[in-house]
């Protein structure tokens, strides 16, 4: 579930339970007032009740009793029928009900029995009036008094007096005192019960039970509201909460749309090419670039898979290494050889991410691409043109040999003709030369022709179309490097001291003699033109920390260090136009960089050689331990 819907929902939630709750309290102090009230009416109609009680012989509205009757059984069926009162657990509320139902029902029975009697009462007095009017005799004018004080008289003894009654009966014989005496019989006989109706009202105690249980709610009432009061602060507390979480949530996802509209805004305006596709690899996004490049828009490529662009340059085979990865769920990268709607190739080196839902199911594949056609194409142009470069050097390699080999052959060829010529001239002429002689004369044709024969095999050794990497000794490399060219070094007087360590190496020898040859010549060209008496280079092949280093250095007066960091680059010299093209140490730096994974580098260096000190170019070729 989507965590907005999931906050909304808790949110909502809480705000029912809350509103709930509220309406709840509100219900209950609603019904908790109407309780009170209910209570408190019972308390003022019992108390109503005893002042009756109490005053029966002066209270002789018989209906207003019988209204207060009946309020007070309305209104404790009100209070006992109250939802909150009926689902009580509360054992004082529930026991408290119970004993007010007794005891309200006794007072209440009391009370009927109390008015009957009244009404009695209220008859009797008014004949007993009347008889007094129409005549008693003398004697009873005294109990006529009593009757009508008795209320006033709560020392009289009723007993006593209905005692004197009966002998009051057999004295006086006549109707009215008759009469009379059998009504204040009748008065004293209830006002007796009256009396007793109050003994037996006390013992119902229904104000007692009615205080009890009044105080016994207050308590019950006051812990619910606690309680409702507590749960309200509670979720109040919840709710505002969540609330706060939830506008930081949409504070947080506001910035995500931010931030996703950057991203979209981003992705689209990309130089990359971005491909998106469902978890069936067919396309559901494509950027501007992609367009730009493939020529093919959204509307036309949506729901196809990518594959509509292969140039048909991949294998099937590729395409299923590809499919394999990214339903394992890693990561894909490669190079596409495409083929856009006008028919051109591009190359695209791409990254290809498969995106997982919560339960890690792929969703979808993100492709990043970056179209590489015209680096592609520049690489393929600087290629040539490092072939090219590479074959200009090899051919001014091939010039300098063919003029050390010219140089080489002069003198050879010279003895070959000198002793041919000399021997042909003196068999023309007939003169005799011993067999010694002629041995002589042609063994030195023969030496001389065995060193052209070995001239012509270093030649062949160092242009031998051989790109595999074999395994060669470094000094064999040098010396038969230097073999060929040692010719102009001795004509110039320059020294060659080394220091040759035994070490082999599998690399490219003809690459190798190729770059010692260079290195060699430029050391030459400068000790030519030095003006130093002693012209001196120095070859040291030796290891160091692990790695090879093959050093050559002259005392040529080094490098100006204004062009120091130049003369590695192409077409970079120092020399005139008729003695260079400025390849050569570019080619050395090409060959020995990239074909054999070491590395050139060039300082100038003060040295002391036999007591004098020099100054001069040192060349160094390294060969790290990792790359051998």
């Amino acid at each position: 579930m989507n965590k907005r819907i999931f906050n909304t929902l808790i949110l909502v939630i809480l705000l029912v339970t809350l509103s709930y709750f509220i309406n709840n309290a509100r219900i209950q102090n609603n019904s908790f007032f109407n309780i009170s009230n209910n209570l408190e009416r019972l308390i003022l109609l019992n108390k109503d009740f005893n002042l009756y009680l109490k005053n029966s012989f002066k209270y002789n509205n018989f209906d207003i009793i019988q209204e207060k009757i009946t309020k007070t059984k309305t209104e404790f069926n009100e209070l006992k029928n109250t939802q909150i009162l009926l689902d009580s657990n509360d054992q004082k509320i529930i026991q408290g009900l119970d004993k007010l139902s007794i005891n309200l029902d006794k007072k209440l029975k009391i009370i009927s029995r109390v008015k009957s009697y009244r009404a009695i009462l209220n008859k009797s007095y008014v004949i007993v009036q009347r008889l007094k009017k129409d005549g008693i005799n003398d004697n009873l004018t005294n109990l006529y008094t009593t009757i009508l004080t008795l209320d006033k008289n709560p020392e009289l003894n009723i007993k006593k007096e209905l005692i004197n009654l009966n002998k009051y009966s057999d004295l006086y014989k006549d109707k009215n005192s008759k009469f009379f005496l059998k009504h204040s019989k009748v008065i004293f006989l209830y006002k007796l019960k009256l009396e007793q109706a109050n003994i037996y009202i006390e013992t119902a105690s229904l104000e007692k039970e009615l205080n009890i249980f009044h105080k016994n709610y207050n308590q019950y009432s006051q812990e619910i509201i606690e309680k409702a009061y507590f749960s309200i602060i509670v979720l109040f507390l919840l709710l505002f909460s969540s609330l706060l979480l939830y506008l930081f949530y949409d504070y947080k996802l506001s910035q995500s749309r931010n931030e996703l509209k950057r991203f979209k805004k981003t992705v689209e305006n990309s130089d990359n090419i971005i491909v998106i596709t469902d978890e069936k690899i067919r396309i559901k996004y494509v950027n501007a670039a992609f367009t730009k490049v493939t020529g093919y828009t959204m509307e036309e490529v949506k729901g196809k898979n990518p594959k509509m662009l292969s140039s048909g340059n991949q294998s099937k085979e590729f395409y299923q290494h590809l499919n394999e990865t990214l339903y394992a769920g890693k990561k894909w990268s490669g190079e596409f050889i495409n083929r856009s709607k006008s028919g051109k190739l591009s190359y695209e080196q791409a990254t290809i991410t498969p995106v997982f839902d919560e339960n890690d199911k792929i969703i979808e594949f993100v492709a990043i691409k970056l179209n590489t056609t015209s680096e592609k194409n520049a690489q393929d142009l600087l290629l040539k043109k490092e072939k090219m470069l590479l074959q200009q050097s090899k051919m001014a390699a091939m010039g300098e040999m063919l003029q050390n080999i010219a140089h080489q052959w002069r003198q050879p060829l010279s003895l070959i003709s000198t002793a041919s010529t000399g021997l042909l001239v003196k068999k023309e002429m007939q003169i005799k030369t011993t067999i010694q002689e002629d041995i002589k004369i042609l063994n030195t044709i023969n030496e001389a022709t065995q060193h052209l024969s070995e001239t012509i095999n270093a030649f062949r050794d160092f242009f031998h179309p051989n790109k595999e990497k074999v395994n060669f000794k470094l000094s064999d490399v040098y010396k038969k490097t230097l073999n060929i060219i040692q010719t102009k070094f001795k004509s110039l007087n320059i020294e060659i001291i080394e220091e040759l360590e035994d070490i082999s190496i599998t690399n490219l020898d003809n690459e190798f003699i190729q770059v010692i040859m260079n290195l060699l010549n430029n050391a030459r060209d400068i000790l030519e033109i030095s003006q130093n008496d002693k012209k001196l280079i120095f070859v040291k092949i030796y290891k160091s920390e692990g790695n090879i280093i093959i050093s050559v250095k002259d005392n040529g007066g080094g490098i100006e260090n204004k062009i120091i960091d130049k003369i590695f680059e192409p077409y970079f010299t120092t020399k005139h136009k008729s003695h260079g093209t400025g390849i050569g140490l570019y080619m050395c730096q090409e060959i020995i960089t990239k074909h054999m994974n070491g590395e050139l580098k060039v300082s100038n260096q003060s040295f002391e050689y036999k007591g004098t000190q020099f100054k001069g170019a040192e060349f160094k070729i390294i060969f790290h331990n990792t790359s051998l």
